[in-house]
């Protein structure tokens, strides 16, 4: 018989799957591990969508978006510090205003 309260290494998660949009709203399924840092996160997203031209180069930051409430990330925070789970949807986010040229 097993003890519910002993953890087992496989409730320990790493990694998170999570959907992230852009402003334009092109959305990419990540998987980021909870120990990195937001802005590594930011880095890898911005990255994605440049190359695939779904976003103009530029200052992003993102926003947790859960139950209709948005909640912005600080970049030098781990995503474990929202507790980020599987599903959840993540924005990006200008940081910077947006000028036409």
């Amino acid at each position: 018989m097993s003890n519910p309260l002993i953890e087992k290494p496989e409730d320990h998660q790493t990694e998170v799957a999570v959907t992230v949009r852009t402003p334009a709203g092109a959305s990419h399924s990540f998987t980021f591990k909870l120990d990195e840092l937001v802005t590594q996160a930011v880095f890898q997203s911005i990255r994605y969508f440049v190359e695939r031209s779904e976003l103009a180069p530029g200052d992003y930051g993102l926003a947790l978006v859960r139950e209709g409430r948005a909640e912005d990330l600080t970049d030098t925070s781990r995503l474990d510090d929202y507790r980020i789970v599987n599903g959840d949807v993540l924005h990006l986010i200008p940081e910077a205003p947006q000028v036409d040229g």
